[in-house]
């Protein structure tokens, strides 16, 4: 038989305190630093190579050696492809997406949606990053170990930080 005693139930209590204060402390800090834009950032082998816009699906090619790699023909429907490493067998995506099919495209569908940005199609070996749920927040990460790409999202990116290059669209 096993007996709580009252010091026991006044530290678990303390912990779930604790837990829940952190937790509304992050949010609070987020909605401080918060400018009213919505940004992801997506992060191939250590590079930033596309800045997108959740809000308005506007973005930014960064000049990279994957600038080529980067298709954004979709752009205003919110879908982008990205290179991975590990994403170089297209056969199920060109079942279902045309476009990619059309355009040869190898690498990795990114769908930005109710402003919220996930991974629609990748290759690796457990398909984790396509499962994790759409994110906009700077809290969640989307995370693709395999393919050495990371999407962060930033609220705290002032406009004009923000401005497309057309040059290399």
């Amino acid at each position: 038989m096993i007996i709580i005693k009252k010091r026991d139930i006044i530290f678990i209590g303390v912990i779930l305190l604790i837990a829940l204060l952190s937790g509304l402390f992050f949010r609070i800090v987020e909605s401080i630093n918060d400018t009213g834009n919505l940004y992801a950032k997506v992060i191939y082998q250590n590079e930033e190579i596309l800045m997108i816009d959740l809000k308005t699906n506007k973005y930014k090619i960064y000049d990279t050696e994957y600038k080529n790699l980067i298709h954004s023909g979709l752009a205003d429907e919110g879908i982008f492809y990205v290179p991975g490493k590990t994403t170089l067998d297209m056969t199920e995506l060109y079942k279902t997406d045309q476009y990619a099919k059309d355009n040869n495209i190898v690498g990795i569908k990114i769908i930005v949606k109710d402003q919220k940005i996930s991974v629609a199609y990748q290759e690796s070996p457990k398909d984790l990053c396509q499962l994790q749920s759409p994110t906009s927040s700077p809290l969640i990460p989307i995370v693709c170990l395999p393919n050495e790409l990371t999407i962060n999202v930033y609220t705290d990116i002032e406009s004009d930080e923000f401005i497309p290059d057309s040059i290399l669209e």
